[in-house]
């Protein structure tokens, strides 16, 4: 079995909010929708839109000009009509027909019970029928997913990871490697507390259905009665990021539904009664809770921690110098 380099590893990282993807230097990142296609006036495709097929429009795209439009919260990702069409287009993007291999992750709770189908799933889309893509207003692409080796690992793990070890997959913080760790991994449906005991994973690790929709249903509510109506819950990131709708302020609002959110995650955290060392508060939202947990030696992680430390497991795992044991 050959050795790879960090060129051939591509991570990604389906979420029920944002799908987010790395292969080297190149990244995906769009939002989990996809919609039906329908006719564009040529100066409204942007630069990162991106096409499946004839028939969908994928992420911002979708969301902007679709006229129907599927967003799912079905914990069986597998399951899930957007999966496929958002795996392909991203992956197709990232690596082309070139052979990869994959890091992708689960949800703490689900990882036991999924895993097998999404190596299922893994399977059939290394053995799909070529398709195309295309982004922006370049030419489509005709694309053959070429998966050569594959891992799922449990979705927190690259968080902690990114910040353990260095781009060569070695531990280069080996004073905290040895650390308890508590990875606060805040997704959109799911809550993930994943456990590090001296790299080992804690059984007391889990998810909670306790994500970012939580704080968001709240926000809803709150406009519904600041305004009188409140955006689909699929569209509210642009309102966050912007603080406002409608032509009203609601940074106040953001802030109130978030902070709600914090409260009941710190009693979670609080409800392991364990003691940790470290507290890693990572997402795409985290930044909205992490000043209201009340947490000892804390440190915030971004939107693509998770998928950098995974490629650095990747490397870990199929690098040069270690390669994957079957």
């Amino acid at each position: 079995m050959s050795s790879i380099l960090v060129e051939d590893i591509s991570v990604f990282d389906l979420g029920f909010s944002w799908a987010k993807g790395k292969r080297n230097n190149k990244v995906f990142v769009q939002p989990s929708i996809a919609g039906e296609s329908q006719p564009l006036f040529e100066n409204n495709i942007k630069p990162n839109d991106f096409f499946y097929e004839d028939t969908m429009f994928v992420g911002d795209l979708a969301l902007r000009q679709s006229e129907i439009k599927y967003f799912t919260l079905n914990k069986q990702k597998t399951e899930a009509m957007t999966s496929e069409v958002i795996l392909k287009t991203g992956l197709g993007y990232l690596n082309g027909s070139k052979k990869f291999n994959l890091i992708t992750g689960l949800p703490i709770l689900f990882y036991f019970k999924q895993i097998s189908e999404m190596e299922d799933m893994i399977t059939r889309l290394a053995d799909s029928d070529p398709y195309e893509i295309k982004k922006g207003r370049g030419n489509p692409n005709k694309v053959k997913l070429n998966i050569d080796k594959y891992k799922v690992v449990p979705q927190g793990y690259g968080i902690a990871m990114n910040h353990l070890l260095n781009s060569s997959g070695k531990i280069q913080n080996k004073s905290d490697a040895k650390k308890k760790i508590l990875v606060v991994d805040l997704g959109f449906y799911t809550l993930n507390l994943l456990g590090l005991d001296g790299l080992e994973i804690m059984k007391e690790s889990t998810s909670l259905f306790l994500g970012v929709e939580r704080a968001y249903k709240l926000l809803r509510r709150y406009l519904q009665d600041l305004v009188g109506t409140a955006p689909a819950i699929y569209e509210l990131d642009k309102h966050v990021l912007r603080g406002t709708y409608e032509g009203h302020n609601i940074q106040h609002l953001v802030t109130r539904a978030f902070k709600a959110l914090a409260m009941q995650i710190q009693n979670e955290i609080e409800g392991l009664n364990i003691n940790f060392d470290m507290y890693m508060i990572g997402g795409g939202a985290a930044r909205y809770i992490f000043e209201y947990l009340r947490l000892n030696n804390k440190s915030l992680y971004g939107q693509l921690d998770q998928i950098e430390g995974n490629e650095k497991v990747g490397v870990r795992l199929w690098g040069s110098n270690m390669l994957l044991r079957a």
